[in-house]
């Protein structure tokens, strides 16, 4: 460990001012290791970095003394300096003969001594006397007690340090953490802060006053508080939270969003901690393709979460399991307490149960529990993809099951397994001819010139279109689940309260889209179809809705969906139908390509069309590419699919 010392370089600085050479034998920077590390008291200065040329580096502060009077001066004259000094001077009057300073102590240079540094910061911070969190946007007399977003509003409301990364651990580890204003005035230490610190950063306040030696929290909770940190290098999100967890691992600038992965599988290698799981155990849509977090960020919600003993654990839940799957539970050969982590993914032995009416939506519990609600252990949702298991969120019916099954599952790690985004491309313009009006969207969602974006956060959108004159409604459901694109037609009217009823047609299109996404993938990857189309008919009507879309190999992420309204008797197949070659995709877009240069012939030559017109030349186009259909159908292998 590298360190300033205080007196000698607040001689060098007495010495400049008075216009005297300093010494070019005084070391300002020492090395000490092992016992005589041991014995040395020393303070440590947790800061905000201002401008990279603004803060003075370890090269510099080596050739300090021994720098030109000119570049000395310069030197001296930046904030970075002033903060060394200032330490410095703070340090004396604390009576302690050494300081750390990560902007000057550690070699960035040297890859192995900065990977060394990362993996020990926590530990020497911990063993610190006392450590100096310089606050310099804050020039008040007083520590601040209620968040101010006018003048912190890129922080929520406080302090800039309350937002970086590093600082987290800054915060946690030492004994003491005196705060100070930008004026070197102190405004209060963390004992006495307590209470705020924990309104502002979410550590409990046990945490705060006795440090994690007292009652380690779990990874989930530890994971929380840096939920709305940030780090200049995306790398850092992770590196710093490697004390706080009690891991090592080798430093790898450029992996970016990797290191968060790395992280927590060398977390996973040393604890049974099922916590690790629980992160976005209240988010309400989405998937992911990943068992673990992408970032700190998804456990914003584990504030609260605390690990269960796996002997309480069991007990918990005794009475829903099965005797037989009791036994297992608890026979040691089972290895619930263990985690197996491959190339490929994790093997975990969970409790799962089925949920009500799907065959791919399981619920699981996690040896963990949520303090800010009923004291019961947290449950996520894992649905099956073909051979895997993968993160679902939401849906709140209750399970079909009461008790549940205890089962050897796998779940990948790699987030690249499908895109996290897809586009329709919606192709409205028949609809909007025959009068229909989008009504709205549930959720609220942009739609931007006819094309609807969904993720794997948001993965589900329900347009709802009307007319005005017949009273008339359907909405059509777009749902992205594990690679797959959905489409519902639904043309039933919603019972009872409307608002309700999207809410549960949302929740019911959402719940059945792991199966449907396991039938999609196999109706693609085991015909040559090009396209699907269906017809839904519009209850006490006379018209039904078409709905047809094809998903080309070159748009991997992209597909066209074209809707019709036509008239139909009822007795229409609600399934949907697969084609080959141009098929039902090429009735709709030849026939709505003909009527539109019919209909712009026609206005060129300043005939302008009647509605009653131009809807007969769209139906007598259609009737004739109706028929064309019916030959193509002959010609060309025909799947129906439920």
């Amino acid at each position: 460990m590298r360190l300033i010392n205080v007196n000698a370089l607040l001689d060098v600085e007495k010495s400049i001012s008075e216009q005297k050479e300093p010494d070019p034998r005084t070391a300002v920077l020492v090395e000490l290791h092992g016992t005589a590390l041991a014995e040395t008291k020393y303070a440590m200065l947790s800061h905000c970095w201002g401008p990279p040329e603004q803060e003075l580096q370890f090269k510099e502060m080596k050739k300090f003394i021994i720098m030109d009077e000119r570049r000395r001066n310069e030197v001296r004259k930046r904030s970075g300096y002033k903060k060394i000094l200032d330490a410095c001077k703070q340090a004396r009057r604390d009576k302690f003969d050494w300081v750390w300073v990560d902007t000057c102590c550690i070699n960035k240079d040297s890859s192995s001594e900065l990977s060394e540094a990362i993996n020990s910061m926590f530990r020497w911070y911990e063993k610190s006397e006392r450590c100096y969190a310089y606050l310099h946007d804050i020039d008040e007399l007083v520590f601040p007690s209620e968040p101010d977003k006018e003048r912190f509003y890129e922080f929520n409301g406080w302090p800039k340090w309350f937002s970086r990364g590093w600082t987290l651990q800054e915060l946690v580890a030492p004994k003491d953490v005196y705060f100070f204003n930008q004026q070197w005035t102190f405004i209060g230490d963390k004992k006495c802060l307590a209470n705020t610190l924990e309104s502002i950063t979410q550590i409990v306040g046990r945490i705060l006053e006795d440090g994690l030696s007292s009652k380690r929290p779990c990874v989930a909770q530890i994971m929380s508080w840096a939920a709305d940190r940030k780090t200049t290098r995306e790398e850092d999100r992770a590196y710093s939270l490697l004390g706080l967890l009690g891991v090592h691992m080798p430093m790898v600038y450029g992996e970016g969003k990797n290191a968060f992965r790395r992280l927590q599988l060398e977390v996973i290698r040393m604890t049974n901690d099922q916590s690790i799981f629980a992160w976005g155990h209240s988010r309400e849509t989405g998937w992911s393709s990943s068992f673990l977090a992408p970032d700190p960020s998804f456990f914003r919600d584990c504030s609260y979460v605390e690990k269960m003993d796996l002997d309480e654990f069991i007990l918990h839940h005794k009475n829903e399991i099965p005797e037989d799957e009791l036994r297992k539970v608890m026979d040691p050969e089972e290895r619930l307490r263990t985690f197996t982590v491959t190339n490929d993914g994790i093997q975990i032995w969970l409790l799962l149960r089925h949920w009500r009416g799907s065959t791919s939506l399981f619920q699981t519990e996690l040896a963990c529990r949520s303090l800010s609600s009923v004291p019961r252990s947290i449950t996520i949702n894992v649905a099956q993809f073909k051979s895997k298991y993968f993160r679902y969120f939401g849906c709140c019916e209750a399970p079909l099951y009461e008790k549940m099954q205890f089962q050897q599952v796998f779940f990948p790690y790699q987030d690249d397994i499908h895109p996290s985004d897809f586009t329709f491309n919606l192709d409205l313009r028949t609809v909007f001819h025959d009068g229909f009006i989008q009504h709205h969207v549930f959720p609220e969602v942009k739609l931007t010139d006819g094309t609807l974006t969904l993720t794997d956060v948001n993965d589900c959108a329900i347009i709802f279109y009307a007319h005005p004159k017949r009273s008339i409604r359907f909405a059509v459901a777009f749902h992205y689940c594990f690679g797959q694109p959905l489409i519902h037609v639904i043309c039933c009217e919603p019972p009872g309260d409307p608002q309700r009823c999207v809410r549960e047609v949302y929740r019911d299109v959402r719940k059945d889209g792991p199966d449907k996404a396991n039938r999609m993938v196999k109706r693609w990857s085991n015909s040559r179809t090009d396209c699907l189309a269906k017809h839904v008919h519009i209850p006490r009507s006379i018209q039904g809705v078409k709905v047809a879309y094809g998903w080309p190999s070159q748009l991997r992420n992209s597909c066209v969906v074209m809707i019709d309204v036509a008239q139909c008797t009822g007795c229409c197949d609600s399934t949907w139908h697969g084609w080959n070659g141009v098929g039902v995709f090429s009735l709709f877009v030849s026939a709505h390509d003909l009527i539109v240069c019919i209909l712009t012939v026609r206005h060129r030559t300043h005939r302008v069309p009647s509605f009653k017109g131009s809807y007969a030349a769209w139906r007598y186009i259609s009737c004739i590419w109706l028929v064309r259909g019916f030959i193509l159908h002959a010609i060309c292998t025909r799947r129906t699919w439920n």
